[in-house]
This record gives C-alpha cells, structure tokens and sequence, in this order.
C-alpha cells in the first residue's frame, strides 16, 4: 500500500510539473519564436557586421542582467514559501523590500555604468556610446521586470508569466521593426529594448496587483507566516555569483567573439548562437518550473528527486533530437533562417549545439541545487566561468576555437553540478 501511494505521489508530482511546464513552455515558445523573428528581422536589415555588433550588445544585456536574475530567483524562492504557507501578505513585504532595495543601490549602480560606457566601448570596439547607455537604462528597468516575474513564478502564475514572454517579445518585434526599418540601425535595435522592457513592468505590475499584491484582510488574519528576511540576505550573495557564472558560461563566447574576431567573422558567429540557442530557450523554461516548483517541495519538506528527473529527462531529449538535426543539415536550417550568407560556418552549427545542450543541462541541475538551498556550487561555477573566458581570450582566435573552448567547459559544468548533486543525495 505504501509502495502504492508512493508510485501516485510521482504520477501527481510529473502531472503538476507537466502541466506547469507546459503552460510555460507554450507562453515561452511563442515568445521564442516572435523573439527569433525579432533576430532575423534585423539580421536581414542590417550588414553583417552590425549584426555582429546587435548581438554582443544583447549577449552583453545578458550578462549585465545577471543581478536581475538574481532577483527573480530569490523572489521566486520566497514568494514559493509563501504560496506554501498560503501567505500573501509575505509576497507583499518581499516586493517592497526588494523594490526598496533596488532604489538604494541599483541607482548607483546605473550611474557609474553609464560612466564606464566609453571603456566598454572601446574594449567591444561598439563605437555607439549612446546605444551603451540605452542598455544601462534596459538593466536598470530589468530589476523591478525581474522581482515582479519572480513573484508570479513563486505563486506558479505561469499563464501569466507566458503572458510577460509573449508582451516583451510582440513590443521588441514591432518597435524593431520599425525602428530599424527606418534607418535607425543600432540606435532602434537598443530602442526596441527598451520600449520592450517598459512594456513588461506595466503588465506585469497589473498581475500582481490583482492576484498577489491586492490586500485580502481574512487570509492575513489566519495567517502568521513570516518572512525571514536575515535568511533572504545570505541567500542573495551565492545566487547572484551562481547566476553570473551561468550568464557568463551562456553569453561570454559570443561577448569576447567581438573582441576577438574581425567584424564579419563575429557576425557569422552570432548568427551560430542566436541559432544555436534555440535549444536553450527550448528547454529553459523547464528549468524555471523546476525552481519554482522544488522550492515550494523544499521549504515543505518533502523530497523534490521526481521534479529534477522529469525536468532532465525533458531537457535530455529535446537537445538531443534538436542536436540531431544541426549536425544532419545546417545549411538547411541557416539558409533558411538568415539566407545564404552564412552558408560558410554551417559546419560548425552541430558542434555550437553540443555546447548549447550540454549549458542546458547544467543549468537544470544548478536551479534544482539553489532550490535545495545548496549554494557552494555557485562559487565552483563561477570559478570554471572566469577560466572559460581567460581561455577565450587567449586562445580564442577563431570561430572553430571558441566553440572548442566553450564545448569543454560546458561539459566540465555539467560533471561539476552532477558531482555537488551526488553530494546531496548522499547526505540525504
């Protein structure tokens, strides 16, 4: 009989986390799809060495959002916590805090970005100061995006987090398009975003209001939960260097390839990776159902092993077939995609997929351990992160170079996640 209950807890435990993943993952793939068009849009607008210059300054978004991201995962930790103790008046007093929070220093933070915006200029051979400063401002907007989307996966609100996906992307798609159509060039590429960005907040904000944020006297009345914010603080620091590691292992190759390469060889390398990410962006939401919904499982007490299963088993396969098919005919898939202009690097669009699959399922387990609260694979991540990009610095001289470097230390994040996941399951 035990045996029995055991076996039905699983299939409701895959059925929960299948339907959150799909809800998730239909908002997502629609999102992708617009935000694919959105790529090729411009890709087929601008040169390809403007190309090369939109993509460093959207992988280089990427990285600098990685305080965002932190954000979100904490909100999404803690607001999961309270969805479990039925608190929604905890929700409200992590939003405010965080929101306080992000007055006091993330200003400051703008600031002297936007004073930096020459040098890293100069370092990305991006000669547009004010396309710099424009992403500044993108990052800055992002953390009020990242607390209010965190908030809403906490809650599993994940219609309404498809809902965010699919409003950034039709803003960027059609102010893209426009922009860039109008001549603007870099100018309405990082317009677009921007507009995109502010779009997301107002949405966003209305959803909570409504659902979380709005006061509900009874359910307070009943409910002495509180937030232990102490807690909250020490969980901030090993996330955010957890998700700078990840941001940099995603996003750096195609960063340092504009140092690195000329102009037309760092564009055909974006167009490598914008493709190439298909997959990741394929199987990312995955990642993001299994954070939330392990946290929940973890501050309850109850084992989350089945969530982490399901979510690789689903990442494992969809790689792979995807993977399968870049090496069979890439040609196929770039031309059709960008046109023939990239036909040359097709070859190399099988091997990128490997790197890309293997980030995929490193970043599963890593959401799965920060869920856990077992942060000391962040600080390991991270490490392997600043030795990756030291090594494309160095030695990344050519496209067939950085997708080698990149492909042997996404494989080493994985063995690494995979060795602190074991470590867990001992201890357990």
């Amino acid at each position: 009989m035990a045996n029995f209950l055991q076996k039905g807890n699983k299939f409701s435990i895959g059925g929960e986390f299948a339907k959150n993943t799909f809800f998730l993952f239909f908002g997502s793939m629609v999102a992708n799809v617009l935000n694919y068009g959105y790529h090729l849009v411009i890709g087929r607008q601008v040169s390809v060495s403007v190309y090369g210059e939109a993509e460093s300054i959207i992988s280089l978004i990427a990285i600098v959002s990685v305080p965002a991201t932190t954000l979100a995962m904490v909100a999404t930790k803690y607001a999961a916590a309270c969805k479990a103790d039925n608190n929604k008046k905890g929700s409200r007093e992590i939003w405010l805090y965080l929101n306080k929070n992000i007055f006091k220093f993330g200003l400051p933070i703008f600031v002297l970005m936007v004073f930096l915006t020459p040098v890293i200029g100069n370092f990305l051979n991006i000669e547009s100061n004010w396309a710099l400063s424009v992403v500044w401002l993108v990052m800055y907007v992002s953390f009020f995006n990242a607390i209010n989307n965190g908030l809403l996966s906490g809650w599993q609100k994940f219609k309404k987090s498809s809902i965010s996906s699919m409003t950034f992307a039709v803003i960027r798609l059609l102010s893209g398009g426009v922009l860039v159509g109008a001549g603007l060039a870099l100018g309405g590429i990082v317009g677009s975003m921007i507009l995109a960005v502010v779009a997301v907040y107002v949405v966003t904000f209305f959803m909570l209001k409504i659902n979380i944020l709005k006061k509900t006297n009874d359910l307070e009345t009943h409910c002495e939960s509180k937030v232990d914010f102490q807690a909250l603080k020490k969980f901030i620091i090993p996330v955010f260097f957890g998700n700078l590691a990840i941001t940099i292992l995603g996003n750096a190759d195609m960063v340092l390839a504009k140092h690195n390469l000329d102009e037309f060889s760092a564009g055909q390398y974006g167009a490598l990776f914008v493709v190439a990410k298909i997959i990741f962006f394929g199987t990312g939401v995955v990642a993001s159902v299994l954070f939330s919904m392990s946290s929940e499982k973890n501050h309850k007490g109850d084992s989350s092993k089945n969530i982490l299963q399901t979510a690789l088993v689903l990442v494992l396969v969809a790689s792979g077939c995807a993977t399968l098919i870049y090496f069979i005919n890439p040609a196929l898939i770039l031309s059709f995609l960008y046109g023939s202009k990239y036909a040359s690097v097709a070859p190399y669009l099988g091997w990128f997929a490997i790197a890309v699959s293997l980030f995929s399922v490193a970043n599963v387990i890593f959401q799965y351990l920060l869920s856990k609260h077992r942060t000391q694979v962040a600080y390991a991540l991270l490490t392997i992160a600043i030795i990756m990009v030291l090594s494309i610095v160095v030695f990344g001289s050519s496209i067939s170079a950085i997708i080698a470097i990149v492909i042997g230390f996404q494989a080493l994040s994985v063995i690494i996640c995979g060795f602190y996941t074991l470590r867990l399951k001992k201890k357990n």
